[in-house]
């Protein structure tokens, strides 16, 4: 499927309207490049994804936008480049971090659902799991 796909954009629109949102065609193409990455995306691959006709600018409130409504979560690389993914609902499932060509990797079968004991007073919002080292293509 591409980012273009008809069932794509419909999914993506569905989900921005759904956020109680204005639908504009860029947070679609930008949702809907998330959607269609089997990975975290940063700004620059979301950029080539949609091709010459994207504004960095644009893209980067887009993706801004997306992770403040809770429709994409950020990830930090140790190379300090955020990097954009879906969020599924729940957001539970931890990622990899290629330290050879810098891809992450969303990993699915691995929760995040563990016991966490915390002082009094201390509430949890979140726990983000990443798993250093080197991936199947770099090996």
């Amino acid at each position: 499927m591409t980012v273009e796909s008809p069932d794509l954009l419909a999914g993506a629109r569905t989900l921005v309207a759904r956020a109680g949102a204005r639908v504009t065609p860029w947070r679609v193409k930008v949702l809907a490049a998330l959607m269609n990455a089997h990975r975290p995306l940063s700004h620059l691959d979301v950029l080539t994804t949609l091709g010459p006709e994207a504004d960095r600018v644009t893209v980067y409130r887009v993706l801004e936008w997306l992770t403040e409504v809770g429709l994409a979560h950020k990830l930090a690389g140790d190379d300090r480049v955020w990097r954009f993914s879906v969020t599924p609902v729940p957001h539970s499932h931890a990622h990899f971090h290629c330290h050879r060509c810098g891809r992450f990797f969303c990993l699915e079968e691995v929760s995040t659902d563990l016991p966490l004991s915390l002082p009094p007073g201390f509430a949890a919002e979140a726990l983000e799991i990443t798993v250093k080292g080197i991936c199947a293509d770099c090996r």
